[in-house]
């Protein structure tokens, strides 16, 4: 999905972009490419996407043959998605708010979370699925650069603190790399 695929569907859906929800939409495809690349997703693998919007991510985990839970807060893009994967057997949709799933579907063992996260919940979802009964084997979300040092932060580091520590005990943060604002639309401000 290019910008200027998004612009359209935007303006033909007279869709406006809600700033509380941290909707900035992934369009550069080398960047999509690279983060299925990092979760290693294949056929054998159950992916949670939370916060799909428009879903380039979503296609691509789909081709990669993964079986898809792709849970949308926004009304507008989940009637969207619906449209768009009409047919997908291996996606399941679901119209929610993920931060109050998650606090009541405890069980992720076997799964990995694949998502360009809300900038609004992205360390909230983190949390949740770290204290998981059984948390999601792999963990490869696109975050404010500013929430990923906390993660990496070492105990007694001014970065360092209960998100750090959530991840560290069930997680090895590694393979990360920065994606530039000009890959989102619309730009982020972090």
């Amino acid at each position: 999905m290019t910008l200027s695929d998004i612009r359209d569907i935007l303006s033909e859906r007279d869709l406006k972009l809600s700033k509380s929800l941290g909707q900035n939409f992934l369009h550069d495809q080398n960047q999509v490419r690279r983060i299925v690349a990092a979760a290693e997703a294949g056929a054998n693998d159950k992916i949670l996407e939370i916060g799909p919007g428009l879903g380039p991510l979503t296609e691509a985990l789909l081709e990669s043959g993964a079986q898809v839970l792709a849970i949308e807060k926004d009304r507008r893009l989940f009637d969207f998605l619906q449209q768009k994967f009409a047919g997908a057997s291996r996606l399941e949709l679901m119209h929610a708010d993920a931060l109050d799933h998650l606090k009541t579907n405890r069980s992720w063992g076997g799964w990995k979370l694949v998502s360009n996260l809300p900038y609004s919940v992205g360390s909230s979802i983190l949390v949740e699925l770290a204290q998981a009964e059984h948390p999601p084997e792999r963990l490869v979300a696109t975050l404010q650069i500013e929430v990923t040092q906390r993660i990496a932060a070492e105990a007694g580091s001014k970065h360092y603190g209960i998100l750090g520590l959530l991840l560290q005990l069930g997680y090895q943060s590694a393979g990360w790399f920065k994606i530039p604002p000009s890959c989102f639309f619309p730009e982020p401000d972090v």
